[in-house]
This record gives C-alpha cells, structure tokens and sequence, in this order.
C-alpha cells in the first residue's frame, strides 16, 4: 500500500483515538492522562499498533498494567467509532502497546538537571 496514504491512516486514527479517549471514554482503569506515542499499521491494513504512554499529574501513581487492561477492554469501541468515521473497506484490529519513552526522557532529563 501507498505509504503518503497509510502515515495519513495512521495520523487520522491517531486524532480519533485522542478525543475518543478524552471526550467519551469512561472507563475507571484510564483515569491518567493518556498520550498516543504512535501508531503503526501493517500494509495490508489488518492490523494497527497503537502505542501509549500513560502520564503522571499531581503526584499520582500510575499502575501501567491497570492502564493496558483498560485499554484492552475500550479496543473494540475504538474499532468501531473509527470504522464509523473513517471511510476504510477494513478497519484494523487495534493491538495495544504500552510505550515508556516519554517517561525515560523525563527521568533522564531530571537527571541532567541534577548534574547541572
């Protein structure tokens, strides 16, 4: 498939995700705040990697596999709310992914500060 269309797919979904995850997702194991690091999804448009990185606030700690069982129980309403916007003959099975970048870089960044 045609990678200009698949990053768009992929950026597409990424937005969608994000507000569907903010606006209409209820669920009490997702009460951090949630960052989609990225989205990968296969040529053949079976299935999409999705990437997330769950973020701290206010001093609170955050039990990432509370959050990846959360988000397992939300994948299929997400597939569906996609299929619903998103005109695609198939819509991916979305395959969750816990992803601590962002966590690193603070960690490391702290620690660069410290050495300063």
């Amino acid at each position: 498939m045609n990678k200009k269309r698949l990053a768009g797919i992929e950026k597409e979904m990424s937005r969608l995700i994000s507000q569907l995850l903010f606006e209409e997702v209820k669920n009490p194991k997702l009460d951090c705040m949630i960052s989609i690091v990225r989205i990968k999804i296969t040529d053949d448009l079976r299935y999409a990697d999705v990437y997330f990185s769950p973020l701290a606030y206010s001093g609170k700690e955050i039990k990432k596999e509370s959050v990846e069982e959360g988000l397992n129980e939300v994948k299929r309403f997400l597939r569906k709310r996609i299929g619903e916007e998103l005109n695609l003959r198939f819509v991916p099975e979305i395959r969750v992914k816990i992803d601590d970048s962002i966590e690193y870089g603070v960690k490391i960044s702290k620690i660069l500060n410290e050495i300063k």
